[in-house]
């Protein structure tokens, strides 16, 4: 009897694998989902000296697997592009490629609601904005959404308060905070790339003394657990990984089961803002 088996390709730049806050969520429903369904999975090995003579679709066809669930990895990769091609049942987060259908969190809408609230309800006008990975495509996203929505509430982007980082990454996160709070005309309210690196920026505000939110204001992305942890509880926006690891899980199933492959949609997660006490009232 033939057991359906599922591929799981997964990596991410600063090698935080299975404890990225984030993924390790997403994973952990879609494991839940699939396992209940008769689904077993397999890791394909990304380490790029095994990539030297195998290559993925090389793994997928000595697993013999049914269909791949990609929630994150460098998309560009020939390997990965080549995969999209292949005619095997293909879900991805957040990356849309006709071959596969992506899970989306709605980081437009996310974004919007994040500056809405920042400008319009706490009235700040000087708010920084420090980028995720440049070649991301969610980092696109919310930069150009962050843009539109801060100069459709009337408040003008500055050049010198935005700054590109990478996510996860207290240590640059940490500088460009530094390089903000540095400026002749420091912005009152910073936007964080992700909850987690958004540790080293809020580290910068504590050595300076600065109290939180009567001295500078800060948010971030993602919703993740340890943000209840914090005192003032951050401002941030949560994606919702419980429904976007069953989702992706019900939808790659489906494909399979059907004999199907992705055709380039896109099904797209609601977002919910966290408002928190890390933003003050700009009077």
């Amino acid at each position: 009897m033939k057991k359906n088996k599922i591929g799981i390709l997964f990596s991410d730049i600063l090698g935080a694998g299975l404890t990225h806050d984030l993924f390790s969520r997403i994973l952990n429903e879609f494991k839940n989902y699939c396992e209940q369904e008769g689904y077993i999975l397999f890791f394909l090995n990304s380490h790029p000296r095994y990539l030297v003579e195998h290559t993925f679709m090389d793994q997928v066809k000595a697993e013999g697997c049914d269909g791949i669930f990609i929630p994150n990895v460098n998309y560009e990769m020939p390997e990965v592009q080549a995969m999209f091609k292949s005619g095997i049942p293909i879900v991805t987060c957040d990356y849309k490629s006709e071959g596969a259908i992506s899970i989306v969190s709605d980081n437009v809408n996310g974004v919007k609601d994040l500056v809405n609230y920042v400008c319009n309800e706490k009235n700040h006008k000087k708010i920084a904005y420090i980028s995720g990975d440049p070649e991301s495509e969610v980092s696109k996203v919310r930069l150009k959404t962050f843009t539109v929505a801060c100069e459709e509430n009337g408040v003008h982007v500055r050049s010198e308060y935005i700054r590109q980082s990478r996510y996860r990454d207290i240590r640059d996160v940490t500088r460009k905070t530094e390089e903000l709070l540095n400026l002749p005309d420091p912005p009152t309210c910073i936007f964080f790339p992700d909850d987690y690196a958004a540790i080293g920026g809020i580290n910068v505000i504590h050595n300076r003394g600065l109290e939180v939110p009567k001295d500078i204001s800060y948010c971030g992305y993602d919703g993740v657990n340890l943000v209840g942890l914090w005192d003032p509880q951050l401002a941030t926006v949560a994606q919702d990984t419980e429904v976007m690891g069953v989702t992706a899980a019900r939808e790659l199933i489906r494909l399979i089961e059907n004999g199907e492959v992705g055709d380039g949609s896109e099904i797209v997660i609601p977002t919910k803002l966290q408002v928190g006490h890390t933003v003050r009232q700009v009077y």
